[in-house]
């Protein structure tokens, strides 16, 4: 039997969805879907050269980031759930000593084999608790599309802050979830339900609004926010629309990659981030982005 879930609104400020699922079944979870190969993993097998071009501009976008916002100028990195590796990847060119962590190394064997040995594979908290334990800190920590699916959010960053450097510097990112323009799409009728809530996969759900407050509330200070491609603007146009014509989504997703490749090839960096800078200001992006530091006391 199929478990239904609904939508609660958290009093920190974010959706959740209900019931939670057991730890167990979480693990099942990941075990099933997200971390195997190949054919139920999340993890692609190939990527053509665009795609490949398009990952390592927004690995890049993140790590320029990273960078304006570093105090001290720190040569420890941590990403926690680090994938198929392409963000480890771009910290190793910056000449930074680097550890990833993630439920599996599918990803990173396929596509950044020489960085297996800097991943510690397991369960995350179990790893975050061990770098506790061996009093590791790092400058600059990220977590990439990783806080949604977790049980605890307040758990989990309470758990990073513990690794990271008093100075140091964290990239949390999201889906910007329950955003405008998802409302407006079902509004309007252009969409009949709300897609982007997919419990068990998903259990906890921000946007522009909630995440910077939600980041306030669990001791850090925000210093930059950005997004990225808002690719569900196609939603709005029935010519478009790749839920209600999936064989949309290919051509969308070929519009945003040579969409930002332009721009960033025209404009530079700073430019670039700039530009989606300006979108999550008007809460618009696909996927949100929050640069913290550890608030003072």
């Amino acid at each position: 039997m199929t478990k239904k879930y609904k939508k609660i609104n958290k009093i920190e400020g974010y959706i959740s969805a209900s019931p939670l699922p057991s730890e167990k079944e979480l693990r099942k979870l990941y075990a099933d879907y997200y971390y195997q190969d190949p054919k139920n993993s999340s993890y692609q097998i190939e990527y053509d050269e665009l795609e490949i071009r398009y990952k390592e501009l927004e690995c890049n976008k993140l790590m320029y980031a990273l960078d304006v916002a570093q105090e001290v100028i720190g040569k420890t990195f941590l990403d926690v759930g680090s994938g198929e590796g392409f963000l480890l990847n771009a910290a190793v060119k910056k000449d930074l000593k680097v550890t990833g962590l993630d439920y599996s190394s599918f990803g990173m064997e396929k596509f950044f084999p020489h960085l297996t040995p800097h991943a510690i594979i397991g369960d995350i908290y179990e790893s975050l608790d061990m770098l506790i334990a061996q009093g590791k800190r790092f400058s600059m920590c990220t977590s990439t599309n990783v806080l949604e699916h977790v049980l605890s959010p307040k758990l989990f960053l309470s758990s990073i802050k513990k690794v990271m450097e008093p100075d140091g510097v964290l990239a949390i990112r999201v889906p910007n979830d329950f955003s405008d323009i998802q409302q407006l799409s079902l509004k309007s009728g252009m969409i009949d339900s709300e897609s982007w809530f997919v419990p068990p996969h998903h259990l906890n759900y921000f946007n522009t609004d909630t995440l910077p407050t939600y980041m306030k509330n669990n001791g850090f200070e925000v210093i930059d926010s950005f997004t990225d491609f808002p690719i569900d603007i196609y939603l709005l146009h029935k010519g478009s629309n790749y839920i209600k014509d999936p064989l949309c989504g290919s051509d969308a997703n070929s519009a945003r990659i040579n969409h930002d490749l332009m721009i960033h090839k025209k404009n530079g960096m700073d430019n670039y981030l700039n530009y989606y800078r300006a979108m999550f200001n008007v809460g618009i992006g696909r996927n949100i982005t929050i640069i913290a530091r550890i608030a003072s006391e």
